[in-house]
């Protein structure tokens, strides 16, 4: 287009160079009140109105050929690119706020830690502050930044185009093990989260830095093994501190999970996983000692085919089952549990819920540093939840609590959640 603006200038300052030589020329003999235009002006008008469209043609001709060595071609889009018309470069940005009020039976009980309401009166819970976007065919980017907390929740890069149904995850994510670990507040089935998750890998989860790689195996049904290697604390597993020198492969945290995905009919699927997770124990790391989980999960799910109130009911059994192992000096304690749920989806805006929680410690002592990492517990948790809309909740809760070393004693929580922006869906 360069040319074309070229040429119209010369063509239009030649042109009026002339008309004004022509007047001055004639200035003396005729005044200017008494000018008038002579068929000599409009041909000069119209032959400098059909250059320019002469000009302008010719150009384009010349553009569509790509002759010129002033603007060169574009490149051709890499195989598997999006195109980009608008605002998906942009990422899609999001706020999370998850408030709380709670009632606590007795003075003395046991306190969650993490997201969980923690004494009477009000909380907030959570306020996630997310980023997601894709970066190019080969990236996307997640954030998670917890603003009342002031902390980063996750940060990680994803690859989009490896191949033999490979998939990359680097930066500091939630270890894909469980059901429950992977899962952000906001899609929780209760206000709290399980005693046996947070016993195991700490009241936040195990969100630490790292490197995890997916394999899709190639099979007739959906199934895939995921590993990954992080480095921190998360519960019963630490990593060694930078005192205590360099750290070795031994001194990291290896989370592995393979699960499996089953449509048993249109109505009803099957998702089953199982889970080992092998790091330095909490308790005496520099000295070597390890720490070990096994589990294993399932979720069951019915949700009838169909239009209107129909295609809203469904029905979810979920189960999580682990059992530990943890190295102490001069011994290595041996606990189980897990959480059993189930969810029914009423309507499209009403859902109720139950959950049973269970916790033994099987062997190893009761010293008195055990305590954070479990006891003999029962848990027992009803729940209502209200969904005015696809961004908001109200829910109501109550939970049936046998803690070891405390009475058996009740609380009530009202939970409430609002949601504005995009956010990127999460895995089932």
């Amino acid at each position: 287009m360069k040319s074309t603006y070229m040429r119209v200038l010369c063509i239009g300052l030649v042109t009026l160079f002339g008309n004004v030589v022509s007047a001055a020329g004639t200035a003396e003999d005729q005044p200017i009140e008494n000018e008038t235009r002579t068929n000599t002006d409009v041909d000069t008008d119209d032959s400098l109105l059909l250059n320019i469209e002469n000009a302008i043609q010719e150009d384009e001709n010349t553009q569509t050929e790509n002759t010129f060595a002033d603007e060169p071609a574009f490149a051709e889009p890499a195989r598997g690119a999006v195109p980009v018309n608008g605002n998906e470069a942009n990422p899609a940005i999001s706020v999370i706020l998850d408030t709380a009020g709670a009632w606590f039976q007795r003075d003395s009980h046991y306190r969650q830690g993490g997201h969980a309401p923690s004494q009477t009166g009000p909380a907030i819970q959570g306020a996630e502050l997310a980023f997601s976007t894709s970066i190019d065919p080969y990236f996307s980017l997640d954030v998670a930044f917890g603003m009342f907390h002031l902390h980063l929740e996750e940060a990680y890069l994803t690859t989009t185009s490896l191949p033999l149904n490979l998939q990359l995850r680097a930066g500091k994510f939630k270890s894909a093990i469980g059901r429950h670990n992977p899962v952000h507040l906001h899609s929780w089935k209760f206000v709290n989260q399980p005693l046996a998750n947070e016993w195991l890998f700490g009241a936040e989860g195990m969100s630490l830095p790292g490197l995890e790689l997916s394999w899709m195996i190639p099979i007739p049904w959906y199934a895939v093994l995921t590993g990954s290697i992080q480095m921190g604390s998360a519960g019963v597993f630490k990593s060694p501190t930078i005192e205590n020198g360099e750290p070795g492969w031994s001194d990291f945290i290896y989370p592995v999970r393979l699960v499996q995905y089953f449509d048993l009919t249109p109505d009803i699927l099957f998702q089953v996983g199982a889970n080992i997770v092998t790091g330095r124990s909490d308790v005496g790391p520099e000295s070597g000692n390890r720490a070990y989980a096994y589990g294993t999960d399932f979720v069951l799910k019915w949700r009838p085919t169909g239009e209107g109130d129909s295609g809203y009911a469904s029905l979810m059994w979920e189960t999580e089952a682990w059992f530990r192992q943890m190295e102490v000096p001069g011994t290595v304690w041996n606990d189980a549990g897990g959480y059993s749920a189930l969810v029914a989806g009423l309507s499209k805006s009403l859902e109720a819920s139950i959950r049973m929680e269970i916790w033994r410690q099987i062997s190893g002592g009761r010293a008195v540093n055990r305590f954070r990492y479990g006891v003999d517990a029962f848990q027992f948790s009803t729940a209502i939840s209200y969904l005015p809309s696809h961004f908001s909740r109200i829910r109501l809760q109550h939970n049936v609590s046998s803690i070891n070393e405390f009475e058996t004693s009740h609380s009530v929580f009202l939970q409430m959640e609002v949601s504005g922006g995009a956010h990127r869906a999460h895995p089932f």
